[in-house]
């Protein structure tokens, strides 16, 4: 079951245009969302940062989106 949330999601565009970050999409926005950090924190109201990462990390330099 793929995420309600991959239409708000500022990082879903760009795991669906790059094909290393294919293992990201796959794993959370296809399968397991409800371990997803962004989805977890979406859900409890909080303001998703546009670095968090499926895993709970942080990107350190945010990749430009085309």
């Amino acid at each position: 079951m793929t995420c309600p949330h991959t239409k708000g999601c500022a990082l879903f565009p760009l795991f669906s245009q790059e094909s290393f970050l294919a293992i990201w999409k796959s794993t959370y926005c296809e399968a397991d969302y409800a371990q997803c950090s962004r989805y977890i924190a979406s859900a409890k109201g909080e303001v998703v940062a546009a670095t968090l990462l499926p895993n709970g990390k942080h990107l350190t330099n945010r990749p430009k989106t085309r």
